[in-house]
């Protein structure tokens, strides 16, 4: 019985989570959410997804990551219960695995669009050798990447790098972040997992 409510409520979360990521994807169309589909699933998903996007500290520059953290806590939530339900105890050192995975899959997320932001620009760069018009949608780009990515390819270099060498050095940097935490993570959320509590 308990594990047949636990299944509806798993199912209506994960069924919530893709009405909540469609809700999300059609903001990035210009009126879809004024369609008749787009305000009926607004007023399913705006009272969950509006209490993220309140205080704005997840937004960056142009860039609002409160979503992200929405849709996490939601497949965190389905993540805990899936867990109860196919292993039929409630573990300690599972709901720490889900934690820590979940909290490292929101930040990888942000980390590999910074990435992608970074690669693509030091691309346009090499294209254009170097060169920006001054009204360009790349300059407003470059004013929330510089600072960032002269911090990040300071730590490996004291002398003065041009604007694209310390896009190219931040860029690995990120790489190897998301390579090599991807791999302790999972072996952390691992042994959290193993443990007998």
């Amino acid at each position: 019985m308990i594990s047949t409510i636990l299944v509806i409520i798993c199912t209506a979360i994960n069924i919530y989570a893709l009405l909540c990521t469609a809700a999300i994807v059609m903001t990035w169309f210009p009126g879809a959410k004024f369609t008749k589909f787009g305000k009926i699933l607004s007023s399913i998903t705006d009272p969950y997804l509006k209490i993220f996007s309140k205080n704005g500290k997840l937004v960056f520059g142009n860039l609002d990551f409160s979503s992200v953290l929405a849709l996490a806590i939601l497949w965190l939530a389905s993540s805990i219960l899936g867990r109860i339900i196919s292993t039929g105890t409630i573990s300690l050192g599972g709901i720490l695995g889900a934690i820590i995975s979940m909290f490292w899959s929101i930040c990888s997320t942000f980390l590999f669009i910074f990435a992608v932001l970074i690669f693509v620009r030091w691309i346009v760069l090499l294209i254009n050798h170097g060169e920006t018009a001054y009204d360009s949608v790349w300059n407003r780009l470059d004013s929330m990447l510089q600072k960032t990515v002269y911090k990040i390819a300071g730590t490996f270099s004291k002398n003065t790098l041009s604007y694209q060498k310390a896009l190219l050095i931040s860029w690995i940097t990120l790489a190897v972040i998301l390579v090599f935490g991807s791999i302790m993570i999972n072996i952390l959320a691992s042994i959290c997992n193993r443990l007998p509590i």
